[in-house]
């Protein structure tokens, strides 16, 4: 008679062999090289992953693309107009219920009120494209930016470029773009360049960096933030007070094309 200790070995290589089992038919089937094994999680639990995979791509290629109207069961929903104020903050809280239990969750960002959310919701979300895959417990997440944030995510990515020294594809990027002065002419990306490598070869490397923004503008065709950048200098903290302009790129989002991050920058790590 197997004690428990040897029944617990047999139960270990059984789940052992379906999940490389699983890898395997991952692999043959649908191409998937990598192993999706994590020691840290039991066998029991990396085979549950796996079948979730393997459910995914089954339904992944047969999937019909849908609207999430569709997907939630094309309800019947009140426009905003039709909505008293005092209701409105149930009626999204419903709507995202409703939206959450077909598979479907919206990421805010920034700042939403409850108008602005249901009217986002049912004027646009409802018309996006999804593929039908329905898995139980897998969650789409669709990201809502207000173009507020939208616009700062562009500058804290611009600053961080700066303060990590990003050479490899920032300067090349530089080329792409229309740049100015801090006074408004416009100048090369050498020159744009050469004023970096400036301020880089008297700022240390820096990955503690926060953008607060002040004041935030976003027009169609050009945007405009000011904010104070703080960071961590031989434990020391800094900061300044930095202005950005911002035009929409040619590849999506938005490009800064003026800013006085640079010489305010030179400005405080002279001497």
């Amino acid at each position: 008679m197997l004690d428990n200790h040897s029944l617990d070995e047999i139960r270990r290589q059984i789940q052992e062999s379906l999940a490389q089992s699983k890898r395997e038919q991952l692999r043959d089937e649908f191409g998937m090289t990598y192993e999706y094994t994590d020691p840290r999680l039991s066998l029991e639990v990396q085979n549950d992953f796996l079948d979730n995979i393997l459910e995914f791509e089954r339904q992944f290629e047969d999937a019909q693309s849908i609207t999430v109207r569709e997907r939630i069961g094309n309800p019947s929903l009140q426009s905003v107009e039709e909505i008293p104020q005092h209701a409105l903050e149930e009626a999204l809280d419903n709507l995202l219920d409703l939206l959450f239990d077909h598979g479907i969750a919206v990421d805010f960002m920034g700042e939403w009120d409850d108008l602005a959310a249901y009217r986002f919701i049912t004027d646009e979300l409802l018309d996006e494209e999804t593929d039908d895959i329905r898995i139980e417990g897998m969650i789409s997440h669709f990201p809502a930016a207000t173009p507020e944030y939208d616009l700062q995510m562009w500058v804290e990515n611009f600053v961080q470029d700066v303060f990590w020294q990003e050479r490899e594809y920032f300067l090349p990027g530089l080329e792409k773009q229309l740049l100015f002065d801090t006074a408004g002419r416009p100048i090369t990306a050498a020159e744009f360049s050469q004023k970096l490598e400036a301020v880089w070869s008297r700022l240390p490397v820096s990955n503690h960096i926060d953008v607060k923004p002040i004041e935030t503008q976003v027009g169609e065709d050009e945007g405009s933030l000011t904010a104070v950048i703080t960071w961590q200098c031989d434990d020391e903290q800094k900061e300044i007070e930095s202005q950005f302009r911002l035009q929409p790129s040619l590849y999506g989002g938005w490009d800064v094309v003026q800013t006085s991050l640079l010489d305010d920058l030179l400005m405080i790590t002279v001497g």
